[in-house]
């Protein structure tokens, strides 16, 4: 997912290493090799899953069990990653090195396990997923979404808006500057930042509408080298670096964790969070005296609709050196098509799909209405060609934290530049 993928960023660089090197040679899991994709309709199939406070290894038993009543040759071993860190691209370098791979991945974002993959385009359940085509790489598919993560959203108090006189939600960047300004003369810190990962995704959070909403394709044109990130986010980063300057984001944030940067939003410290849609989650469980807004991250300067940034919610890949090809297929058409299993996964982890609304708070279906009205008025980030090359997301995340230390805008831009130049995809 659009969460994990930016705390996996760093680890992409190791796993591609790894993969260069271990499962290329002797023992390891050969790239070329590939089953017969009508073999094993029976049998057990190992999926390898994300496992986290909500993704429970019992809640992925329950997900499958109607699968396996409906299939009794069939099988599913719920996998949890194994790697220290607890990531599912972790636990693939060591699975691959070893000649172990699973049958089936979720979760798993990583470019460099692509030659290991079985092309899933030639099923028709598999094309017509969400954003099919916006994942495929050369014309292949890969992977199967169960629905899109929103990205570009700014989450509000609405109490202290009230407070501070803000009637509604602004319109620019201009507009959201003004607010911040009465926001902070009310007492807030007018929008909640952190360290970790989190610093550079709120940046591009908030200031990607500005650079796709006249250029949908702008994050493929970026990760192909054909972009300027300090002409077309100048305007933006010096902006930004005004507001830490004002005041309204707090300078000492590179300290705060994403966990407690959540927290401090939801205890009415802080009247902004720019957050992707997973956030709702968090939101519908915590305990609080006022209630919650979401509006999309407007543009620098044009009040026109700004263009949403998502990208595929959970998703799936099949590995073609499995034995189990065809229970492989049967289990992610399933986790993929079947309308309960679907609508589950969605509410589970926060995901959105049009036409699968489910009950969870009055923030989900605001969300849910914002992603319902931007069906053609969308941007891709972070998926197929749309991805930046593995480790931009942490050369810019250095680049954005120097600003808390003095440092500048237009150099930090350079310096991403220079970095993307010499790892053009």
């Amino acid at each position: 997912m659009a969460r994990r993928r930016s705390i996996n960023a760093a680890v992409g660089i190791l796993l591609g290493l790894a993969l260069t090197t271990a499962c290329g040679g002797s023992g390891g899991f050969e790239a070329d090799s590939a089953a017969d994709p009508d073999s094993g309709a029976t049998g057990t199939v190992r999926m390898l899953v994300n496992i986290t406070p909500n993704l429970t290894k019992g809640y992925w038993r329950e997900l499958v069990a109607p699968f396996e009543k409906a299939n009794p040759g069939i099988k599913v071993q719920i996998d949890s990653p194994t790697a220290a860190d607890g990531s599912v691209d972790s636990t693939l370098q060591q699975l691959l090195a070893a000649g172990n791979a699973p049958d089936v991945v979720e979760g798993s974002h990583n470019d460099k396990v692509l030659p290991y993959l079985r092309d899933l385009s030639d099923l028709s359940w598999a094309a017509d997923a969400p954003m099919a085509d916006a994942q495929r790489l050369d014309g292949h598919l890969y992977d199967v979404a169960i629905g899109q993560q929103v990205q570009s959203l700014v989450f509000y108090n609405k109490k202290a808006f009230e407070k501070a006189g803000i009637a509604k939600p602004p319109a620019t960047m201009q507009e959201l500057t003004a607010a911040m300004r009465k926001l902070k003369s009310a007492g807030y810190l007018p929008l909640q930042t952190a360290g970790e990962w989190v610093t550079q995704a709120q940046v591009m959070m908030l200031f990607a509408p500005t650079v796709t909403t006249g250029e949908p394709d702008w994050f493929k044109q970026a990760a192909d080298g054909r972009r300027s990130l300090g002409t077309d986010l100048g305007p933006a980063m010096d902006l930004y670096k005004d507001w830490l300057d004002e005041g309204y984001l707090d300078k000492q944030a590179l300290g705060t964790k994403y966990a407690d940067a959540e927290t401090e939003f939801l205890s009415g410290k802080a009247a902004m969070y720019p957050m992707g849609c997973w956030f709702v989650a968090a939101e519908a469980q915590a305990k609080k005296d006022f209630e919650v807004g979401v509006f999309p991250s407007p543009q620098l300067n044009d009040p026109s609709t700004p263009r949403l940034s998502v990208t595929p919610g959970a998703n799936y890949r099949i590995f073609k050196a499995g034995k189990h090809q065809k229970a492989s297929e049967k289990l992610v058409q399933f986790l993929t098509t079947d309308r309960a299993a679907v609508a589950g996964q969605l509410k589970q982890d926060s995901s959105f799909r049009t036409g699968y609304p489910y009950k969870l708070s009055p923030l989900a279906d605001e969300v849910q209405a914002l992603l319902d009205k931007s069906t053609n008025h969308q941007a891709i980030a972070g998926s197929g060609e749309y991805q930046m090359p593995t480790g931009f997301e942490a050369e810019q995340n250095k680049q954005v934290q120097s600003l808390y230390t003095g440092g500048d805008a237009a150099d930090g831009l350079k310096n991403v530049d220079t970095w993307l130049k010499a790892h053009t995809k």
